[in-house]
């Protein structure tokens, strides 16, 4: 710690051979105020009257006015590069900005509709503007002017500027933009102007938030003279900003505790100190999330395969190592806690598989439905008791169960008027008993009777039903914990019917039309078939709502 004080202290007095030089402050602006395909917005020509007040206030003024695709491709790279070695940074945009969830942009001159093709050519991306402001954290003002008028955007896009994540240490202000000019001119460029202080008096368009100082200005007051003092505490300042160590913030505390930036050395030397679990705690604790935005993470990740056991909005221990999980799947720092970014790629990751799932469940109905209508062709649809009964017992729920029901229920009423009344007393004793023995008392009682043949089909389909009995008591005493509003329970139904799966109409009441729509949608989905409503179900079939 002493060799890091000893360099500091040479650098912020001159005492070393070839001191540090001190980087250049820089204003970039693009002001976008003509446009080939929409509206101009030419109120933010009012944004150039900033120039010279940026130049009287020490900054290096880059400007580009109505930036087009060319522009961006050939200039860019260069202003970042200057960016990244500046010292003070104003950043203003100014124009149409869009969106989608994933990141914002300032749609250039030469943009048409935006859609997910050319909007990497078309659009300034947002997102890499607040990757360059938080590269100096402190000491960079972002500005964001949005147009006031509406323009036709593609599938997918809004139109407007939405921050997905404050960029950390950085000072934001949007707003219109006459009003902004005059704020970053009366306010932001007045040395000693401290930017928390001034927000009781923002004029009504202008928003500031972000990173503010308690008692910092961003530009620092005048010093009357030649204060040796002040000077070296402005250099000494500077230099631990450029190591942006822990020791060096330390280093300028212990020499000026009272200096012109202690509050801001104490902030950095807070967040230094903090472990990367409990900066995630607080980036996560700062996004606020809603009781139904948690749930929605929950669902997301049970879709992913990481089960957070539920989806009751308390990120509990379970829901805390899926997130870890899968954090670990790709390949960032499994925390546990999420930050503004990563609920946007696990949405969209969400998204893809719930598309995965609902193309391969289709795939499989599809594949179903063809060998349903093959084995009909091949038995029910002959007309034969035994074709009938043979259809219904491999598909129970299928494309033409009702017609097979009809028949073999046209066929037993002939019986029923054929039969003698003591056989036709001892099948519905059977019938109502509804058992495996009742069925085989009755061919006990009548091996060559009418209803033989329907008799062997209830016994054969009982002794070896598609899911086992305990399976489907457990599916139905999950639905009962589930205790399903009937919200819920009309937005499984209609999406049953949009899959086709004809559930009867959409009244909350699950009948027996409805079961044998869950059953169709769990055989299709490869899930267990009760008929009943699992967590799992629910997952499966509300996941394209969901993401909707």
């Amino acid at each position: 710690m002493k060799h890091v004080f000893a360099i500091i202290l040479a650098l912020s007095t001159g005492f070393l051979m070839a001191p540090r030089a001190i980087a250049e402050d820089i204003a970039f602006l693009v002001v976008n105020s003509f446009y080939q395909h929409h509206p101009d917005p030419r109120s933010n020509r009012a944004l150039l009257s900033l120039v010279p007040h940026l130049e009287d206030a020490g900054f290096t003024v880059v400007t580009y006015r109505n930036m087009d695709s060319n522009t961006m491709a050939s200039r860019m790279s260069q202003v970042r590069r200057r960016l990244d070695g500046a010292g003070k940074r104003i950043i203003i945009v100014a124009g149409h900005i869009v969106r989608n969830q994933r990141d914002s942009w300032l749609l250039l001159t030469d943009a048409a509709k935006p859609d997910g093709f050319q909007i990497g050519r078309f659009g300034l991306p947002l997102g890499e503007i607040k990757d360059i402001a938080e590269a100096n954290q402190g000491n960079t003002v972002l500005v964001v002017v949005q147009s006031p008028d509406r323009i036709n955007t593609g599938p997918g896009f809004w139109h407007g500027y939405t921050a997905v994540e404050v960029p950390q240490g950085v000072t934001v202000i949007t707003g219109e933009a006459g009003p902004v000019s005059g704020y970053i001119a009366n306010e932001v460029l007045l040395p000693g102007r401290v930017l928390r202080k001034t927000r009781s008096n923002l004029p009504d368009s202008v928003r500031v938030g972000g990173f503010l100082p308690r008692d910092a200005p961003f530009i620092a007051a005048a010093v009357p003279g030649n204060d040796f003092g002040a000077t070296a505490d402005r250099n000494f300042w500077q230099q631990a900003q450029a190591f942006g160590s822990l020791e060096a913030f330390q280093e300028y505390l212990q020499r000026y505790p009272n200096g012109i930036f202690a509050q801001e050395a104490r902030q950095r030397v807070q967040d230094l100190t903090l472990t990367p679990q409990d900066q995630a705690r607080i980036a996560e604790d700062n996004l606020n999330l809603s009781r139904d935005q948690r749930r929605a993470i929950q669902r997301h990740l049970t879709l992913l395969g990481f089960d957070t056991r539920g989806a009751d909005g308390v990120f509990g221990r379970r829901t805390r190592k899926a997130v870890g999980q899968w954090q670990n799947s790709i390949g960032v720092n499994a925390t546990g806690h999420l930050n503004a970014n990563q609920i946007s790629r696990l949405q969209h990751a969400a998204a893809i598989r719930a598309e995965e799932l609902r193309r391969e469940a289709e795939r499989r109905r599809q594949e179903e439905e063809r060998r349903d209508r093959n084995y009909w062709s091949r038995t029910g649809a002959h007309g034969t008791e035994e074709g009938l009964l043979a259809y219904l017992q491999r598909y129970p729920d299928g494309l033409y169960s009702t017609e097979a029901q009809d028949r073999l229920s046209a066929i037993e009423r002939e019986k029923r008027r054929q039969a003698r009344a003591a056989e036709r007393q001892a099948w519905d004793r059977a019938v109502i008993a509804g058992t495996i023995q009742s069925y085989q008392r009755y061919l006990n009682e009548y091996p060559n009777g009418r209803f033989v043949e329907e008799a062997k089909a209830r016994i054969q389909a009982m002794s070896h039903p598609e899911t086992p009995p305990d399976v489907v008591e457990a599916a139905k005493s999950e639905e009962g914990r589930l205790n399903l509003n009937l919200v819920t329970r009309q937005l499984i139904e209609g999406q049953l019917k949009r899959l086709g799966l004809e559930p009867g109409p959409a009244d909350a009441r699950f009948t027996r039309e409805t079961r044998k729509a869950l059953r169709r949608f769990q055989r299709s989905a490869n899930l267990p078939v009760t008929g009943y409503v699992t967590q799992e179900t629910i997952v499966l079939l509300l996941a394209s709502v969901v993401e909707n």
